[in-house]
């Protein structure tokens, strides 16, 4: 029987108005908070967060404060990206660092982070590492546990595997993108024990949209969606279950991100979670369907 503990909450959702197929808006602090409350009195263990959503890291640190659970969850949040804020001297860097990690345990109300990402992959090789140097030196002191990176392409994870000095990761997999399992890179991650958060399974919800919705901007995603509703519709089995168990059930993964804005949202993942593992022949099929999906797709940061 499974339960919800390879979940976790994704609460950009809960702090900005999050994904391209979004017409809610921002859950109210109340609905958010009962969200949380649900997510973990239900078995899911993590909640990933952000200094950049909005007041995400506030809303999470107040709401668990006053629900007064048995037991706490992990909270990952990350670190802003410093090499674009062009910082002239290591003091300046250093301050930044010690000033937002500062600001994530006040707003959390915790005395040490359980796990801080990069957010930026770019910061891993800033300055000669002068960043990892000072997470490396927080987690000595206690003040971080666990350090990561959040990636968005298989050249951050070459480099992040160079490196070695990373407790987790956090990287995109969903149907359109498969680039690290066709690249053995998933495989990699598994090998060397590292924790594996997967995110954007649904792909910021592009991948439940009906194809004659698609912005101007993505119309180049309306031939595959529509293979993939014509794929669903054949196979009995909805686009999300697809999207879920296909990410769900790959070795290495540790934990699924899922970004949720109500309750009956959140019911649903974890009832997917219940569900049996897809065939063997539709995940062959599936893998050859969807194997050269463009980077303009796949890669949201190109969607603006």
């Amino acid at each position: 029987m499974r339960n919800g503990s390879k979940l976790m909450l994704g609460t950009a959702q809960l702090g900005t108005k999050y994904g391209i197929a979004n017409v809610a808006g921002m859950p109210s602090i109340q609905t958010s908070c009962e969200l949380i409350k649900y997510a973990v009195t239900s078995g899911i263990g993590y909640l990933d967060t952000a200094p950049g959503y909005g007041e995400s890291e506030k809303m999470i640190g107040d709401c668990l404060n006053n629900l007064h659970l048995n037991s706490k969850p992990v909270i990952v949040t990350k670190l802003p990206s410093v090499q674009v804020l062009g910082f002239k001297t290591e003091e300046e860097r250093k301050s930044f660092v010690y000033s937002s990690i500062t600001s994530s345990l006040k707003n959390l109300k915790r005395s040490s982070l359980e796990m801080c990402l990069l957010h930026d992959p770019m910061d891993m090789t800033y300055q000669k590492g002068e960043i990892i140097k000072i997470l490396s030196d927080l987690k000595q002191r206690r003040l971080i546990h666990k350090i990561g990176v959040s990636v968005y392409n298989p050249q951050d994870i070459e480099m992040y595997l160079n490196l070695g000095c990373f407790d987790s990761i956090q990287v995109p997999i969903n149907l359109f993108d498969q680039r690290l399992i066709r690249n053995g890179m998933l495989e990699k991650l598994s090998e060397k024990g590292i924790e594996v958060f997967v995110r954007s399974i649904y792909l910021q919800g592009l991948l439940l949209m009906a194809p004659e919705d698609l912005p101007d901007k993505l119309k180049q995603a309306k031939k595959p969606l529509e293979l993939l509703s014509k794929f669903s519709e054949e196979t009995g089995i909805s686009i999300k279950e697809f999207s879920f168990l296909f990410v769900r059930d790959l070795p290495g993964v540790s934990k699924i991100i899922i970004g949720c804005e109500t309750i009956d949202q959140l019911k649903e993942n974890l009832t997917m979670m219940e569900l049996p593992p897809l065939k063997k022949e539709m995940i062959k099929e599936i893998c050859q369907l969807f194997i050269d999906i463009p980077i303009k797709i796949i890669d949201p940061r190109m969607w603006k």
